[in-house]
C-alpha cells in the first residue's frame, strides 16, 4: 500500500527566503456545467452538460483518485500554478514547497483531472466534521477556460447540499481571477487577510432553513 506520508519529493535546492506559509488557494478553474460523476467515486469520464462546445472535439476529460505515481506530475502543476502567486507573497522555497506539498497530500483527498489520459490538474479537499474545505485546485493552462474547474466545483456544491455542509476555502487576495470565478459560483467572502481571503458556500436550501 502507497502511503504519501512515506514518499519523499526532498530533491529540490532552496530558492529564495523560506515559505512557511499555507499554500492553499484556488488555482484555476472557468467554465460553465455542472452534475455527472460523484467526486466521491473518483473516477470515469465526466458527462453531462460540460460545455463540450469549448472543448477540442476528441478531447475526454475524467477525474480520478490520485495514485503515488502522480506524485511528481501533480507537483510539478502545483509548481507551475501557484508559483506565481507565492514568489511575490514570500518567494518560493522549493525545498520547504516540496515537503508541503507531500503533507498536503497526505491529509487530504485528491483528485487527479485527466484530459486525453494526460494528467492536467488536480482537486483536493478534506471533509471535515460540519464542512467540506476545498484545499486546492490547480489546471494547466490547456483546462483553464473551458468549463472543467467550474464542473469541478459543481460537483462538490451537489455533493455539500446533500451533506448540508458548507464548503469553505481561501484565496490569494493577488489572485483576483480566482476570486472572481468562486464569487461567480455563489461563494461570499467572510474574512479578509493579510494574504488570503476566506470565502464559503452554502446550498439555498441550508440557507432557507438559517444553517
Amino acid at each position: 500500500m502507497c502511503l504519501f506520508n512515506e514518499l519523499s519529493l526532498d530533491t529540490g535546492e532552496s530558492v529564495e527566503h523560506r515559505d512557511n506559509r499555507r499554500t492553499d488557494s484556488a488555482g484555476a478553474g472557468q467554465g460553465a456545467g455542472r452534475g455527472g460523476t460523484s467526486i466521491d467515486q473518483g473516477q470515469g469520464a465526466m458527462r453531462g452538460p460540460i460545455n463540450t462546445g469549448s472543448l477540442p472535439k476528441k478531447s475526454r476529460v475524467e477525474i480520478r483518485r490520485a495514485a503515488c505515481s502522480d506524485l511528481l506530475k501533480l507537483f510539478e502543476i502545483h509548481r507551475a500554478v501557484f508559483l506565481p502567486h507565492i514568489a511575490r507573497i514570500w518567494g518560493w522555497d522549493e525545498r520547504w514547497q516540496r515537503g508541503n506539498f507531500l503533507e498536503e497530500m497526505a491529509t487530504a483527498s485528491t483528485w487527479v483531472v485527466q484530459a486525453d489520459n494526460e494528467v492536467a490538474g488536480y482537486l483536493q479537499v478534506q471533509n471535515q466534521a460540519e464542512r467540506i474545505y476545498l484545499r486546492n485546485i490547480a489546471l494547466l493552462p490547456a483546462l483553464q477556460g473551458r468549463g472543467v474547474g467550474t464542473r469541478l466545483v459543481g460537483q462538490l456544491q451537489a455533493k455539500a447540499a446533500e451533506r448540508g455542509m458548507p464548503i469553505d476555502l481561501s484565496v490569494f487576495r493577488i489572485n483576483v481571477a480566482a476570486r472572481r470565478f468562486y464569487e461567480r459560483l455563489g461563494f461570499t467572502r467572510t474574512q479578509d487577510g493579510q494574504t488570503h481571503i476566506d470565502m464559503t458556500w452554502h446550498s439555498p436550501e441550508c440557507e432557507q432553513r438559517g444553517t
